[in-house]
């Protein structure tokens, strides 16, 4: 006996590919997005129930973009350091949780018995974070790369958080605001050299 021809295979529909957009169509589009944007801002400013919440969607839209752009420029062999160093964040956790604790000694209230369990688990975090992206870049490391001085960097942080200490305790009041200001920097600086290693 003869065996039966094996069944044609179906024929595959070609799937027609959409057409390319002009440049003019690009920019278009674009700009509908943009409108859509602006229009959403002025809803939101329109709706606002105060300027405070104004400020807190601007410094949340704000950093918002800068975070997506910071994290979006990390070549994919750093993704692994990022996730490690990205725990610095807990460092404006911890300062925040420093502001909430009141300055006294021993806390007498729950708001700043959570804040000084904050300041605690961030700090574990934060020492932990750094350890394990040393570690991990270690790996990376060749013999005939320069010798580290990362303890150097003990110099501005010793000169800010003393600073800080020093200005807390003779009563000005704005420098909370700009110790926050500036852990925030650090990090997404820290974060943004990920994103620009040099070999």
């Amino acid at each position: 006996k003869v065996a039966p021809a094996p069944p044609a295979p179906p024929k595959k529909e070609e799937v027609a590919k959409p057409a390319e957009l002009t440049p003019s169509q690009k920019t278009l589009r674009k700009s509908y997005q943009l409108t859509g944007g602006l229009s959403s801002m002025l809803a939101i400013g329109a709706i606002s129930p105060g300027p405070q919440f104004s400020a807190m969607v601007n410094t949340f839209a704000l950093a918002g973009l800068v975070g997506y752009q910071v994290v979006w420029g990390v070549v994919p062999a750093l993704h692994s350091p990022l996730m490690s160093v990205t725990n610095a964040i807990s460092g404006m956790t911890a300062v925040g949780g420093l502001v909430l604790m009141g300055g006294g000694l021993v806390p007498s209230n729950t708001a700043q018995v959570l804040a000084a369990t904050a300041v605690f688990v961030s700090s574990i975090n934060i020492v932990g974070g750094f350890l394990v992206t040393q570690r991990m870049l270690d790996m990376f490391r060749r013999s005939t790369d320069p010798p580290e001085s990362n303890h150097l960097y003990a110099i501005p942080a010793g000169v800010f958080l003393g600073g800080y200490v020093r200005a807390a305790m003779m009563g000005y009041e704005g420098v909370h605001e700009l110790v926050l200001l500036s852990s925030g920097l650090c990090c997404i600086g820290g974060v943004a050299g990920l994103s620009a290693p040099q070999n």
